[in-house]
């Protein structure tokens, strides 16, 4: 947990018919310059005035975030993207009619009203339209756009509740919306729409089989290779994490490398889909969804890592998803945490 500064405010507001008054006190306080946290549809986001530099400054002191890793902005309608950049492609405007509000991120040559902090000193600048009508509210309450990467210490896990944000930031943040837990549990994808052909620079709620529909050929960036909009580059879970890969054999390569590591007297957990939470003993064992249903596997990842923190588990060997579709997204959050990969 950061530094304790101040009485953190904490509002319950229902995220279905949003308490509009409550959303104004928070929207006054973006005005002001300060940092509110709050429910998007992906992860919690923590946010301040997206043209105050020195409100945005805040974010990076709260979060201990390095000062050249871009911030998204967020907007309450498809008009404010084009008073926030330059040389929008002709492809922009079917992406947003199928996709905003919603998980998708774009990346545009930024206009010169964003602040350079915004945009850890690129010329582009990545903006989406959250779909949560406690977020859109208080971005059109504040009467600007909202600058909010996830709401967490940087280098930890996206907080999926408000309960996360809180042991993460109590006291360093001005505002905490709870708007309950979050409806997909992964960020955004981002799409960086200033090259060609154009590319995921990180894969999330918007699939790239569905962006292919209306683009055609993407690419996607190479997880292993330094990107500024990756998710928690520098990743430092308390725990060791090895993750095996779907592979044939593969849970009996875990049950192995369990067996192994007990040897070892290290607290020993293991994530795995519900199919088999029961194929591993002498450990700690949580399950992170169907492989049916990957949908609540993803929901449930980043909420799975944080208990493992809880529990002070030395080494947490996690079961891989096949790399297609919410698979790769799966696969993809898990490589930022993983000290070994096994096939």
């Amino acid at each position: 947990m950061g530094k304790k500064l101040k009485e953190t405010i904490v509002f319950q507001i229902n995220s279905k018919i949003p308490q509009l008054t409550k959303i104004r006190k928070a929207a006054s306080v973006i005005k002001q310059g300060g940092v509110v946290a709050f429910p998007t549809e992906t992860v919690y986001g923590l946010g301040a005035d997206g043209l105050n530099a020195k409100a945005c400054a805040r974010i990076f002191l709260v979060k201990k975030r390095p000062a050249n890793v871009p911030l998204i902005l967020h907007v309450d309608g498809k008009e404010h993207l084009f008073d926030l950049t330059d040389k929008v492609p002709r492809e922009t405007e079917e992406l947003i009619d199928k996709f905003w509000p919603g998980p998708l991120t774009l990346v545009l040559h930024k206009s010169r009203i964003i602040p350079q902090i915004v945009t850890g000193g690129l010329n582009t600048v990545a903006v989406r339209m959250p779909d949560n009508l406690i977020a859109l509210n208080l971005i059109k309450y504040a009467q600007t756009p909202i600058a909010a990467p996830s709401a967490n210490l940087f280098g930890g896990h996206s907080p999926t509740c408000a309960q996360h944000v809180i042991d993460d930031l109590d006291g360093s943040v001005d505002i905490i919306i709870d708007g309950g837990k979050t409806n997909l549990g992964m960020e955004s994808t981002v799409l960086d729409l200033t090259v060609k052909p154009f590319k995921i620079l990180r894969p999330g709620g918007v699939l790239e089989r569905d962006l292919k529909k209306i683009l055609g050929k993407i690419k996607i960036a190479d997880s292993t290779k330094k990107n500024k909009y990756r998710t928690n580059m520098s990743f430092s879970p308390s725990a060791k994490i090895i993750v095996v890969e779907k592979t044939k054999g593969q849970i009996n390569k875990m049950q192995k490398l369990v067996l192994k590591l007990i040897k070892s007297e290290k607290k020993i957990g293991v994530i795995v889909t519900e199919e088999n939470k029961n194929e591993f003993n002498n450990c700690l064992v949580k399950v992170m969804g169907p492989e049916k249903d990957l949908k609540t596997c993803a929901l449930n990842l980043f909420s799975t890592l944080r208990s493992f923190d809880k529990e002070k588990i030395d080494i947490v060997i996690a079961q891989g998803i096949k790399r297609k579709d919410i698979g790769l997204v799966i696969m993809n959050r898990l490589q930022k945490v993983t000290n070994k990969n096994i096939k």
